[in-house]
């Protein structure tokens, strides 16, 4: 069996990266360990009738150029706005909900200073200036440190002069020091400060988290700037999408085929043997897979210098989830029936505080006594997921380091985190729930240590050092073999970049 491509997981990048070369007339395929493709990506029945996102759970920062490329709404991709985006409850009947709308959320943040009212304006607008640069950010290889210049010069005449500074500092400070200089309502920064640590093994006041932060910040859906979706169906919507589109340009997607190892003769790939021992040539292989499980585990003959490199970058995952589903939606003081509440992601962190010492629990004891937590309702919108009168819920928390004894944790990780909850919402009863730590994320996704991102997002694995200098740009030392999952640039979530970047590096490489 010959192929121009062998794409290594079906992960949405993976999915995004085949579509583009088989576009161009590429002979592509994509090898997936799972029954199913989507990666991280995916919706999975887990109980009868219910339907829940293990992985991701909400979707912004997919690029709108790949969604109208491979059609993705004409393949069945819809996206449900998530308005209210945030909800923050401090005890009692007092709370903080984030809407899409700045005057509306300027009145909710009256109620917590009338200053950081005001201030709130000057914060969308500065998000604003960072969303123009986002596409030349994240669909073009990673500018150089001699090309920082050209890329002022590039948007002087539309970003003023002080906007560029403050966006190009956002790069190196630390959330909180960044918060802090537009609010001083400890209420509001906390409302605003999650996006910074998720998936991260770094807390608010860690150098780098600003861009953390600034990442999650640039999507869209709908056309709306910052607005985050629930996808129907789950979030495995997005990645039947990209497989039909995929499909239809002429990509074999094989599921249930596990890689064993990429193949390399004389520092060239050559193509990929099949756990079950089925050899695969081709001339181009593509990794969706994290950049130590490429180096360390599928080839297996690597430069001891690569190995060094490779084997020393921060790939520690911190986050677990709990889904499952109950009969009652939870009660933070406005009642059962659905509210606004529900379609928010509902934030368990009532002050930076209360992050900070959650990460300094997880350095410490090696799990948060106290976790932040996002939780989501995906049926406040979405009824195709549950029978009636059952509520999904999606519950993202942080921190659990990685070990490979998260199993014995599990229970007391998740009574924890029902606790927790019902401090806020004393009726939360799940009626059925699983428990996702770092090492199931590992043991289901394919990912090293169980990180959402591949790799940590932090400065120094980040543009042209990610995942590591002299593989920034998709290329490796090995001719022939690229780099195409969250690892690269410009990293983690569901952007399609990495994959769509990958694509064009490998085409620019063949002159196609």
């Amino acid at each position: 069996m010959n192929y121009d491509a062998i794409v290594v997981g079906g992960g949405h990048n993976g999915l995004v990266a085949s579509f583009y070369l088989a576009r161009r007339g590429l002979k592509v395929a994509i090898l997936e360990r799972r029954e199913i493709v989507g990666g991280a990506s995916v919706t999975e029945e887990l109980w009868p009738g219910i339907k829940v996102s293990t992985g991701a759970y909400v979707l912004s920062l997919l690029r709108q150029r790949i969604i109208d490329d491979m059609n993705l709404e004409g393949n069945g991709l819809y996206v449900y706005n998530k308005d209210p985006g945030l909800f923050l409850p401090l005890g009692g009947r007092k709370n903080l909900y984030i809407w899409n709308d700045l005057k509306r959320t300027q009145k909710e943040i009256e109620k917590f200073s009338r200053k950081d009212s005001l201030s709130y304006s000057k914060w969308v607008r500065f998000w604003d200036s960072f969303y123009q640069m986002a596409d030349f950010f994240m669909l073009n290889p990673p500018i150089s440190l001699s090309e920082v210049g050209d890329l002022l010069y590039r948007f002087k005449g539309s970003i003023d002069e002080e906007t560029l500074t403050l966006i190009g500092r956002t790069f190196l400070q630390d959330a909180r020091s960044f918060l802090d200089e537009f609010f001083e309502s400890d209420e509001v920064k906390s409302a605003l400060i999650e996006d910074s640590v998720v998936g991260t093994f770094a807390s608010p006041s860690t150098p780098g988290t600003a861009y953390v932060l600034a990442h999650h910040v640039i999507g869209e859906v709908n056309g709306i700037k910052g607005m985050w979706g629930y996808v129907r169906g789950g979030m495995g919507g997005v990645t039947s999408a990209m497989a039909k589109a995929a499909v239809r340009v002429g990509v074999d997607i094989i599921t249930s085929t596990e890689v064993e190892e990429i193949l390399v003769k004389d520092d060239t790939v050559t193509g990929v043997k099949t756990k079950d021992g089925r050899v695969i040539n081709s001339r181009i292989v593509l990794s969706n897979t994290d950049p130590k499980t490429t180096f360390l585990r599928l080839v297996k003959e690597v430069d001891n210098d690569v190995t060094k490199r490779i084997s020393a970058l921060k790939s520690k995952g911190v986050s677990f989830k709990l889904v499952g589903y109950t009969e009652e939606l939870p009660d933070f003081g406005n009642g059962t029936s659905l509210s606004p509440e529900h379609v928010a992601s509902e934030l368990i962190m009532p002050n930076v505080d209360y992050i900070e010492k959650a990460y300094d629990d997880a350095r410490t004891l090696g799990y948060s006594r106290e976790p932040w937590l996002s939780i989501n309702f995906q049926t406040s919108v979405d009824p195709t997921v549950a029978p009636s009168g059952k509520h999904v819920f999606s519950i993202f928390g942080q921190y659990l380091p990685f070990s490979n004894k998260l199993d014995d944790m599990k229970e007391k990780i998740a009574g924890i985190t029902i606790d927790k909850i019902r401090e806020y919402a004393p009726n939360f009863k799940p009626i059925k729930y699983e428990v996702i730590t770092p090492l199931d994320i590992k043991r289901r996704f394919g990912i090293w240590e169980g990180n959402i991102f591949h790799v940590d997002m932090t400065p120094d694995q980040l543009y042209v050092f990610r995942p590591t200098v002299g593989m920034s740009r998709y290329r490796t030392p090995i001719k022939g073999l690229y780099l195409c999952g969250s690892g690269a640039h410009p990293g983690g979530g569901v952007t399609g970049a990495p994959g769509y970047n990958a694509a064009h590096a490998v085409l620019e490489d063949l002159g196609v």
